[in-house]
């Protein structure tokens, strides 16, 4: 007999909504805490950016007391509000956009199984969204900011009227611009998750996103150069401007209403409020409709990126031979392998930093040009773990028999084949733009014998201290490998000791560059490759002797992925 459903019946499967909510928050706070289980890494970054923000409280505390209290009266307090909630909404945005390895710790493709829709999942994903320490710090400093603009508009208020206007719009459209915050990264989340379809895109894209995050940094420690040669006048004529500019986008509308409100500018905050609140509707339903994307296309599976060209393994340049084969199936790491290209990624951005650094401060050329040998030496570091990013693909080498030492060496001439080239033509450009022609020979032997000697250490390291590693086409900006007790230990021994047997050349190198003696700089170039050359022997020997006797005890230490 068929069942009959009556108005008050509940159909099967159906959750209410308040449920949903419960358990994305009880989700979310399960995977948070598991995040930090056994990564120390992430233990110590966090800690670390808890106290900056601690402090970023503490100095925006004394920002508005310098403001409200201290300065009385005027329209220097109204335009920071209005700048701080600007900036708030700006960094929520951008920073995702740009950090392509970022994605919501709910993704909305892990939900794909469930029979649940986009509009019963939202709710209870923009709860989540709160339970993070971006988002308690950016409310806990958006209540501190609501606060002071209390503080001052009871104190300050251009009329009774503006007072109570702005009194009772403030908390509102604070917390709607803070929902905003919230809306912003979790849709752009979904819609990338739903639109990147290609396993490659997304793997160059989170490479990409490192190099513009740090791009950035270098770009805003460069400006930190000629802070000092900003014309005061002229900033405080402008930035009024620029944020009142900004106000009038959905970035700056909400934060902007109660000031407006108070100032008794009724048109302006209706219109600011009108735009913030279709800023959070359209957002909503741009969300929502990522969402539905994302759940589709995690059913139907990524788009296929197309054929694969086939080649030989082994370069035409190179004898056929296990040594070929290693060195070719190394080349393919390096240019496949997110986790290789994130760590070369890197050093065009620093060699433009260090070339724009000595442009700006002619007197630190010298100490650039140290520092460029430096990262020279530094890139070899990217070998110290590479039984840790073979993985569970170390077995081929096992059963196949090939040489350890030929295995070793084919790794290293890929990456000198890489980095030589490109390396070498900085060491001669970079003292050519200096106007420091003289030290070419030196810097060139220098970073070569220091590389050569990071080559043979990082090899032995790598198969005295090999670790896990994420898998192969990980983003960068989500490698869990580099966050272990083991890989930090690596790391730092790796970095003393392929500097350890320079120390001789250092020493030579700065008494030749400081007396102007070029007999003293050859020499210490020579040293330089005689020492380098040595430690590369002794550690392409050692490495050699400990794979050949150990290779099935370390490949058990890194045959899984974490």
């Amino acid at each position: 007999m068929a069942a009959v459903l009556t108005p008050d019946a509940v159909e099967h499967g159906t959750v209410p909504a308040r449920d949903l909510i419960r358990l994305s928050l009880r989700l979310k706070w399960t995977l948070w805490k598991r995040s930090y289980r056994k990564n120390v890494g992430k233990i110590v970054g966090v800690s670390i950016g808890v106290l900056y923000a601690l402090g970023g409280l503490g100095l925006l505390v004394f920002l508005f007391l310098s403001t409200t209290v201290l300065s009385g009266e005027g329209s220097l307090f109204p335009m920071i509000a209005r700048g701080l909630g600007v900036l708030t909404v700006l960094l929520w945005f951008l920073i995702p956009v740009f950090a392509f390895g970022l994605d919501d710790t709910l993704d909305p493709r892990a939900f794909a199984v469930y029979p649940r829709s986009a509009k019963e999942l939202q709710p209870g994903m923009l709860a989540a969204a709160v339970l993070s320490i971006p988002s308690l710090f950016t409310l806990a400093a958006l209540l501190i900011a609501t606060v002071f603009e209390a503080l001052w508009l009871v104190l300050y208020g251009p009329g009774a009227v503006g007072i109570a206007t702005g009194l009772i719009a403030l908390l509102p459209a604070n917390l709607a611009g803070f929902v905003l915050c919230l809306l912003l990264p979790r849709a752009w989340f979904a819609h990338s998750a739903a639109r990147s379809s290609s396993r490659s895109g997304r793997e160059i894209g989170g490479v990409i996103g490192m190099m513009v995050m740090f791009a950035a940094i270098y770009g805003f420690s460069l400006g930190a150069q000629r802070i000092g040669d900003i014309d005061g006048a002229m900033l405080m004529r402008w930035l009024p401007r620029v944020i009142e500019g900004f106000t009038w986008t959905p970035f700056g509308a909400l934060f902007a209403v109660p000031m407006d409100l108070a100032e008794g500018r009724w048109l302006t905050g209706l219109l600011r409020a009108v735009i913030g609140a279709a800023a959070i509707v359209l957002t909503w339903l741009w969300w929502r409709r990522s969402i539905d994307m994302s759940l589709t296309s995690a059913l139907t599976g990524d788009a296929s990126s197309g054929s694969t060209k086939v080649t030989s393994l082994v370069p035409r340049f190179v004898p056929a031979g296990p040594f070929g084969a290693s060195m070719g199936r190394a080349l393919r790491y390096w240019r496949r392998d997110t986790r290789y290209l994130a760590a070369i990624g890197i050093y065009p951005l620093i060699v433009v930093f260090l070339a724009a650094m000595g442009l700006m401060l002619p007197e630190s050329r010298p100490m650039m040009m140290g520092m460029a040998v430096f990262m020279a030496g530094l890139s070899g570091i990217s070998l110290s773990n590479e039984l840790g990013f073979d993985g569970p693909a170390g077995w081929v080498q096992i059963v196949s028999g090939m040489p350890a030492r030929a295995n070793l060496l084919g790794r290293v001439a890929a990456m000198a084949l890489i980095m030589v080239p490109p390396l070498m033509v900085v060491m001669i450009v970079l003292p050519l733009l200096y106007g420091l022609p003289s030290l070419i020979p030196l810097v060139m032997m220098a970073s070569f014998g220091t590389m050569l000697g990071a080559w043979g250490l990082s090899m032995l390291i790598s198969v005295l201290m090999p670790y896990p590693s994420s898998a192969p086409g990980t983003n960068p900006m989500k490698d869990k490998s580099a966050s272990s007790a083991n890989a930090m230990l690596s790391m730092g021994i790796a970095m003393v000791a392929i500097f350890i047997p320079q120390l001789p050349t250092i020493g030579v190198g700065i008494w030749g560059v400081v007396v102007g003696s070029l007999p003293l700089q050859l020499l210490a170039g020579a040293l330089s490759l005689i020492l380098g050359g040595l430690a590369f022997w002794i550690g392409m020997r050692l490495a050699t002797a400990r794979l050949d006797a150990r290779y099935p005890d370390l490949f058990q230490k890194v045959r899984d992925h974490i």
